[in-house]
This record gives C-alpha cells, sequence and structure tokens, in this order.
C-alpha cells in the first residue's frame, strides 16, 4: 500500500517559527532605539567638545568663531578677528584635522538635526564669537556677519540636537561660558 504524503509545515512548526521572530523582534526593536539614543549622545559629545574647545581657546587671548551657519547640520570652528572674520581652521587636538563636525552626516552621529540658538536681545543667531574683548560680562558674543549684528551671549542659548522623537539640549552659560550636556 502507497501512503500519501502532504507537502506543507505542522503547526507545531509554524508556532516555533513565529515565537523565534518574536523574540527576536523583542531584542531587536530596542536595539534600534539604543542605537538612536546613541547617537544623539555622540552628537552631543562631539558639539560639546568643541563648544569647550573653541571656548578655551578664547580664553587664551584668540578669537574664535563657532560657525553653524555657513552649512546646515554642520558646526565649525575657526580662527578669527574682533570683526568675526574667517582667519582659517582650528584642529582639533585630537584628530589634528580642523574642527569641522558633519553632525546631519557624521559616521557616527548622522542623522541627526541641529539647531543652533545663541540668543542675544530676543533673537537667536547661528555664530557664536569668543574672544579678550568680545563683551564686559565674559568672552561669549553671539554673531552673524556683520559688526552690527553682534552682542553678549544671553541665558537659553544652547544648541537642540534632534532625531525623530528624541532631542538633546546642549546648553552654554552666559557668563561662565560652562558647556553643559545632559
Amino acid at each position: 500500500m502507497r501512503s500519501e504524503r502532504h507537502e506543507g509545515f505542522t503547526l507545531a512548526e509554524l508556532l516555533v517559527v513565529v515565537a523565534i521572530i518574536c523574540i527576536v523582534g523583542a531584542v531587536a526593536v530596542p536595539l534600534l532605539s539604543f542605537q538612536d539614543s546613541k547617537k544623539l549622545d555622540v552628537a552631543a559629545e562631539e558639539v560639546g567638545n568643541a563648544l569647550r574647545f573653541a571656548i578655551e581657546g578664547g580664553r587664551t587671548g584668540a578669537y574664535i568663531l563657532v560657525d553653524a551657519k555657513t552649512a546646515p547640520g554642520r558646526i565649525k570652528v575657526v580662527m578669527s578677528n574682533a570683526t568675526g572674520a574667517d582667519l582659517g581652521p582650528v584642529n582639533d587636538p585630537l584628530t589634528k584635522r580642523a574642527l569641522d563636525i558633519d553632525i546631519a552626516g557624521g559616521a557616527f552621529s548622522g542623522p541627526v538635526s541641529m539647531t543652533p540658538t545663541f540668543m542675544q536681545g530676543g533673537t537667536a543667531y547661528q555664530q557664536l564669537l569668543i574672544g579678550p574683548a568680545c563683551c564686559t560680562a565674559g568672552q561669549l558674543q553671539v554673531f552673524d556677519g556683520p559688526s552690527a549684528n553682534r552682542g553678549a551671549l544671553q541665558s537659553g542659548s544652547s544648541i537642540v540636537l534632534s532625531l525623530g522623537s528624541s532631542s538633546v539640549t546642549v546648553t552654554i552659560n552666559e557668563t561662565t561660558g560652562f558647556v553643559a550636556i545632559p
């Protein structure tokens, strides 16, 4: 007698496959959101370190311009003068390359978006001039190109980094220049 053989999967086999897919999904989904969180952390550290380095450079008597205006998603630190002219790049002390951070397209931070708000007189600017004679309350001054558009940095100055529905705010104390990363 010849037995008929039916091709296909048994209910038990299908349940095992569905269970495995559920377990893999339960492990993978939190890891993906963890990756986004890490991208924000990396971006915040990069921005915070660039700001700290620029502020320290300004305390040595040099003029430093932190420029987040020229290219969206980028923050560039350059040597400057009292008028805010770009006199050439400042090199990162670790990499020895120009301190030009691409937040939006960086290998470890992309596609994080960046919104700089260096506050002065209720207006948000995207450049910060640091130097010995920038302002009487400290060394931090907002800047927007022409020398008429500058003044002492005010409270509420920060750089907000966003990825999806998450965000991190890097703040700058207008008096001390302290850069805080949550």
